[in-house]
C-alpha cells in the first residue's frame, strides 16, 4: 500500500529555508506508525463504544489491569504512556461503571490501587474476544514467520524509545531550538 505518490528525485533543499523539500511519507517510520495506530485506535474506539459501552483508554486500562491484578496511575503512565489527568478520568469512569474496585497502598496512603470487578473481569472477556479477532485481521496479511519479526522488532523499537527523546533534546541543545524562540519572545516584549 503506498500512502502518498512517489514524487521525482528533486536536488537536495537547504534545510534552513522556507520551502525545504518536505518529509518523505514512503520512508519516514514514525508516519507509518502513526496512521496506523490512528486508524486502529479509531476503529476499534468505535466498536468498544457502541457494542461494549467504553472507549479505548479504558479498554487499555482494563488490559492492564487483567495483567497485573492492581495498578496504580503512575503505572498505568509508565507502561501505556497516558497522562495522569486521562488515566485519573479512567479510572473514575470506571468506578462508576462498577468495572473497578481502589484500595491504597499500606505504605503510602497517598498511592490508589485499582482492582478489576466481576463486572470488570466480564467486560474485560468481552472486549478481549473482538481485540482479538481484530489483531488477527490485522496481521492476516502476513506469514507467521514475518508476524514473529514484526513483534521482535516492535518489541526493540519499543525499548528503544528513551534514546529517541535522549536524541531530540541533543539535537535541541546542539541546534541551538528554544532558544532562538526565546530570543524572539524577548525581542517582541
Amino acid at each position: 500500500m503506498v500512502l502518498v505518490k512517489q514524487k521525482e528525485a528533486r536536488p537536495a533543499a537547504d534545510n534552513a529555508g522556507p520551502r525545504a523539500q518536505g518529509i518523505e511519507l514512503e520512508t519516514y517510520h514514525p508516519a507509518y506508525f502513526t496512521f496506523i495506530a490512528t486508524k486502529l485506535a479509531s476503529g476499534a474506539a468505535a466498536v468498544y463504544r457502541r457494542h461494549f459501552g467504553v472507549g479505548i483508554e479504558i479498554w487499555r486500562v482494563l488490559v492492564m489491569l487483567a495483567l497485573e491484578e492492581k495498578v496504580s496511575v503512575n503505572m498505568v503512565c509508565k507502561l501505556i504512556g497516558m497522562d495522569k489527568g486521562s488515566v485519573s478520568r479512567c479510572f473514575k469512569s470506571m468506578h462508576e461503571k462498577g468495572l473497578i474496585t481502589f484500595s491504597h497502598d499500606p505504605k503510602d496512603g497517598r498511592v490508589r490501587y485499582a482492582t478489576l470487578t466481576e463486572m470488570g473481569w466480564q467486560k474485560h472477556n468481552q472486549i478481549k474476544a473482538i481485540a482479538l479477532e481484530r489483531q488477527r485481521a490485522f496481521i492476516g496479511c502476513l506469514s507467521q514467520e514475518e508476524a514473529d519479526a514484526l513483534t521482535h522488532m516492535l518489541l526493540r523499537l519499543h525499548a528503544n524509545l528513551p534514546e529517541v527523546e535522549k536524541a531530540t533534546q541533543r539535537y535541541l541543545r546542539e541546534h541551538h531550538i528554544g532558544e532562538r524562540e526565546a530570543d524572539n519572545e524577548r525581542k517582541k516584549l
